[in-house]
């Protein structure tokens, strides 16, 4: 790798602007707006601007593959309008992405950023070839594109890591202090605006004319002696498996189609390196590669597909599902075309799984709309089931029905169930809407219990012993810490049961006893119990929130007891406790405890 001297960094920086300005003042302007989130908001970073800063990520790729694609039209003057329909595109994913806070709605929202920003690299990937077609110049912008991303992360890299010592280094000799925030937002700056800017100045404007193949020996050794093992070890370890199934006749696992998947992406990585100069090179594991890798990779699919399918046919789609039978189905396409086609332009990789990811996260037909229809459709089949058998589930059906239940809750769609339970779901959520949770939190303890669907024991599989740990993290922020206008004493409380669990406030002992599940507040001086707190009602009562207890509403998370001596509240920050079949084991309890003496 030559190191460039700083006049043709310059240069090349100059030029880089000419040829992508709105792409570097995107990068410039989103970067330097998410150092302002950091120094005046780092606290709540993506809490309120999310949907610009997502926009922001999501926009860079897709205008560096619009300005490739203009460059190669015959007038690219006049088809500077492109941009504008690109700009407005990104307006509308602006418009789309809600707020941090609303992301626990549903998982769609960074399912479809992550779409539109895979979708926005592979555009990247074919942008000048879209309408004309050269397999050597596609090659060397290939070539270009990964020499551009090394560069850049190198360069980007080493300035990082040289103003951080820097900076640690002024901390340390002169006693001034740096915030831990300026690391941050250092980091920031390399990545958005100086990586950026020199993985764009790395690349030649005459893409198409760039048709000279220079493969270096690197390349040749990488593949040789590297990935084409990879891929005979991978094809060795599927190979053997499917002789293990087929020998005791039993069906793939599912985490087979992954493996098939990857192996399938190596194979094209591969060929995209050795296209040019494969039957060249005097190396027989290259010039065989195509097509025996194919060949093989024909029986492996079959097994992707036995393997995924039967998922589906157990469990119904999922988002991940879907992604993997339509990856599987891409993959069919790719080595029917590529063993068939005399053709074989490589474009055709990158261009199809653009289509794919585009149309998987838009329309009645992508990734959500299918899984969600499949979720309600196996609901109802399980559910009528049920209730031909009167009302009583085998164990599986009812983990099954909880679990459907709870992907749709995840998505804020329980009501597409009304019309198969006959109840209005809707209507069992807690009516208590929070900042954090606008829809409010669904009861679906009730939702069971009104279903009266009955166990058939005799279908239990699992051990009658059952030991589920239950967890509240970190609420301190909530907004019921502020009423608290009537007392006039503060303890907080950090209770451990394997520590001492003695807390003195003055003259008050704050006892945490950890095997009768209570808190006590007694006198110091004659040890009467002047209040007491019962611990393990409380925590029965919030085993029905599931075992990630910060989806209990805030009211559940207070107790207040009065006696005639001394008034309390008792708020839970953090807490977690052991449910062994009926029996409750607390394990720690941090708590905000207001008292007022009577």
């Amino acid at each position: 790798m030559n190191f460039p001297s700083i006049s043709e960094i310059t240069d090349k920086a100059q030029n880089a602007f000419k040829r992508f300005p709105l792409t570097l003042l995107w990068a410039i302007f989103g970067t330097f707006f998410c150092i302002y989130l950091i120094e005046y908001n780092s606290r709540d970073f993506f809490d309120v601007h999310s949907d610009i800063v997502l926009t922001l990520i999501v926009g860079i790729s897709w205008l560096i593959g619009t300005q490739f694609f203009i460059e190669q039209l015959e007038n690219p003057k006049k088809s500077q309008w492109i941009k504008l329909v690109v700009l407005a595109l990104l307006g509308f994913l602006y418009w789309y992405f809600p707020k941090e806070q609303h992301y626990d709605d549903s998982p769609v929202y960074l399912f479809r950023f992550f779409l539109f920003l895979i979708a926005g690299h592979l555009f990247v990937l074919f942008a000048p070839f879209l309408l004309k077609w050269d397999k050597n110049a596609y090659w060397n912008y290939l070539k270009s594109i990964g020499t551009a991303i090394i560069r850049s992360l190198f360069f980007s890299g080493i300035l990082y890591v040289g103003l951080i010592l820097a900076l640690a280094a002024i901390d340390a000799l002169f006693d001034v202090s740096i915030k831990g925030k300026r690391y941050g937002q250092l980091f920031l700056f390399c990545l958005g605006i100086v990586n950026t800017w020199i993985y764009l100045s790395d690349f030649p404007k005459n893409i198409l004319q760039n048709t000279t193949i220079y493969f270096q020996k690197a390349l040749e050794v990488l593949v040789k002696y590297i990935l084409i093992p990879l891929v005979i070890l991978y094809l060795a370890i599927l190979y053997a498996y499917s002789a293990k199934i087929v020998i005791q006749w039993e069906l793939p696992k599912g985490w087979v189609s992954y493996l098939v998947i990857a192996l399938s992406f190596l194979g094209y990585i591969i060929q995209v390196i050795i296209n040019p100069i494969q039957k060249n090179l005097k190396s027989w594991t290259i010039n065989k590669f195509y097509p025996w890798f194919y060949f093989l990779l024909i029986p492996l699919n079959v097994l992707l597909f036995v393997a995924i399918l039967r998922r589906i046919t157990d469990y119904g789609i999922t988002e991940n599902r879907y992604f993997v039978i339509a990856i599987a189905i891409w993959n069919v396409g790719i080595l029917a075309y590529l063993l068939l086609s005399r053709e074989k332009a490589l474009k055709v990789i990158p261009i199809s799984l653009f289509v794919i990811t585009l149309l998987s996260s838009i329309g009645f037909w992508s990734a959500f709309k299918v899984s969600e229809n499949s979720q309600v459709n196996q609901f109802n089949t399980l559910f009528t089931s049920v209730k031909n058998k009167n009302n009583t589930a085998t164990e599986e059906e009812l983990d099954r029905l909880k679990s459907i239940l709870d992907y749709l809750e995840d998505r804020k769609k329980v009501s597409r169930l009304d019309g198969i339970t006959r109840l209005n779901l809707e209507g069992f959520r807690d009516t208590i809407v929070d900042d954090y949770r606008n829809h409010g939190y669904l009861d679906q303890a009730k939702i069971w219990d009104s279903l009266a669907i009955k166990l058939d024991s005799t279908t239990m599989t699992k051990s009658d012993y059952t030991n589920e740990y239950y967890n509240l993290y970190s609420t301190w922020d909530k907004p019921h810490y502020n009423n608290i206008s009537d007392y006039d004493q503060f303890a907080y409380l950090d209770l451990y049961a394997y520590n001492e669990h003695t807390i003195t406030l003055d003259t008050l002992e704050i006892v945490l006893e950890t095997n009768a599940k209570k808190l006590t507040i007694n006198s110091k001086n004659s040890s009467a119990v002047l209040l007491e707190f019962p611990l393990a009602s409380k925590l029965e009562a919030l085993t029905k929130y599931d075992q990630n207890i910060n989806k209990a509403p805030e009211k559940e998370l207070i107790l207040e007891a009065q006696s005639k001596a001394i008034s309390a509240r008792l708020i839970f920050i953090e807490l977690s406790f052991n449910k062994n079949n009926d029996t409750i084991e607390l394990n720690n309890v941090k708590a905000a405890l207001f008292l007022k003496r009577n």
